[in-house]
This record gives C-alpha cells, sequence and structure tokens, in this order.
C-alpha cells in the first residue's frame, strides 16, 4: 500500500513524473510492437525475404522482452496513479485482456510458427495475420482509453 501511495503521489504530484511515464510507455510499446511487426511482415512475405523467420526471431525478441519490461512497468506505475479512473473506463479491461493474450501468444505459438517457418504458408500468414490484429488492438485500447 505504501508503494501504490508513493508512486501515485509522485505520478500525481509532480508536474513531468506522469508525462515521463506515458513516454517510456509509448516509447516502449513502439519498440515492441515494432520488432513484432517486422517479424509479421516476414511472415506475411511483405519484406525482409533474404532473411529467415527464425533468424528474426533471434534479431528482435530481446528488443519485444526489453520493451515489454518498460511497457508492463510503466503501465503500473499509471494504472497505480489513477487506477480509479482505469478501473472506471470500458476499454481499459479489454486492452488488458488483449495484452495478456498477445503476449502469450507472441512468445507460444507464434514463436513456435517463426522459428519453424520456411517459405510462407497459409498457416503462418495466418498467425502473422493474428499477431498483428492483437497488437493493433492493444494500441487502440490504449488510444480510446482517453476517449471513453
Amino acid at each position: 500500500m505504501f508503494l501504490q501511495n508513493a508512486v501515485a503521489d509522485a505520478l500525481n504530484n509532480t508536474e513531468w513524473a506522469f508525462p515521463l511515464a506515458e513516454c517510456f510507455h509509448i516509447i516502449g510499446f513502439a519498440v515492441a510492437v515494432g520488432s513484432v511487426a517486422v517479424l509479421d511482415l516476414r511472415l506475411l512475405g511483405l519484406g525482409l525475404r533474404h532473411e529467415k523467420p527464425a533468424q528474426l526471431v533471434r534479431y528482435t525478441e530481446p528488443w519485444t522482452l526489453v520493451a515489454l519490461v518498460f511497457v508492463i512497468f510503466s503501465g503500473a506505475a499509471l494504472f497505480v496513479s489513477q487506477s480509479d479512473i482505469y478501473l472506471a473506463n470500458q476499454v481499459f479491461p479489454w486492452k488488458m485482456v488483449l495484452l495478456v493474450v498477445a503476449i502469450l501468444y507472441n512468445f507460444t505459438v507464434h514463436r513456435k510458427v517463426a522459428m519453424s517457418a520456411g517459405p510462407s504458408t497459409l498457416l503462418t500468414k495466418l498467425v502473422a495475420a493474428l499477431s498483428l490484429i492483437l497488437w493493433v488492438g492493444i494500441v487502440f485500447g490504449g488510444i480510446f482509453i482517453a476517449f471513453v
């Protein structure tokens, strides 16, 4: 409880803390979604055809993981600062569900298909398309939290 109050007080009573936390959150999402999208576009056959999907997983996964750490910690801080507002928002629970599903999907099904993918097949394209839909849904959820 003390940590929650300390974080909330810092974010709510300091002019620059909340915007700075939002910046870390948005930058983290940009890097995480961007690194996943690079792989998804390759799986869809829309770019980086000279790179094997498994190689792209090895290149992008560290970026995705570090970015997700920033997203989760900055998001938790933002939530703690105004939890009553987020809990009352109709979009927030959907964003959280999509986030959990996207993370689980990314590091299980998506990763397995990408690591074993040869040429683009219908399965790899479906896996990549679903991945993009999940991550774009999370981004739109974040945007719509401000408007609902």
